[in-house]
């Protein structure tokens, strides 16, 4: 069972409140939708969530097979897909997959590395330098490297952005087959096709 949770959480940015007070539970097979307008706070939860950002008040906890994770290591048990995150751009996606799996202590073959790619449609772009990549072909890059090292918890923010059909539909089947196995996603979203995919919906600005 894994289980994430915000309580009570808040966070300002000089003196601004983004969020204020904000409580939320998502356990596994649910996916979680997150959305209200721009501002509200989506991106600012997801990166509390990874532990990229600590809340000025409240608690976020993470619960993998009954075991909590302490915030630090939030970013061994999560894959996140982000406009925010940081992409290598003088790897390919070969070596940056590679890379990252060297960064969490688990390095990864190369089938595994292959297999990963092929699962997002970019085995035929594997080698090529990411700097070349279109923006969609980018966006590739960041859920293969989110789903890489098999997260108990996904972490989305606008995951689909810069996707045509082809990889928006890509995105859905990760996301039903993560629940599925008992995972849990986190979906920042105003996309109504995205809504779409939630079990579960929570505005920010009730």
């Amino acid at each position: 069972m894994t289980t994430l949770s915000l309580d009570s959480v808040a966070k300002s940015f000089n003196n601004r409140h983004v969020l204020r007070d904000v409580t939320l539970a998502a356990t596994s097979g649910d996916v979680f939708g997150i959305v209200g307008p721009n501002g509200s706070g989506k991106s600012t939860l997801i990166r509390m969530a990874a532990g990229m950002l600590r809340p000025d008040a409240g608690t976020v906890t993470l619960t993998v097979s009954d075991a909590r994770i302490p915030i630090e290591q939030h970013h061994l048990h999560v894959g996140v897909v982000a406009p925010y995150l940081r992409i290598y751009e003088e790897f390919t996606p070969f070596e940056h997959l590679h890379l990252q799996a060297k960064l969490r202590g688990a390095a990864s073959s190369a089938q595994e590395i292959r297999s990963t790619l092929e699962s997002v449609n970019l085995a035929s772009r594997q080698n090529d330098p990411i700097r070349l990549l279109s923006s969609g072909w980018r966006q590739r890059v960041l859920v293969a490297l989110a789903l890489h090292h098999k997260p108990a918890v996904l972490l989305l923010d606008e995951p689909t952005l810069t996707l045509d059909d082809d990889g928006r539909e890509l995105v859905r089947h990760h996301v039903v087959d993560h629940y599925r196995r008992g995972g849990v996603v986190l979906l920042a979203t105003n996309d109504e096709r995205e809504r779409q995919w939630c079990t579960t919906e929570r505005s920010l600005r009730d």
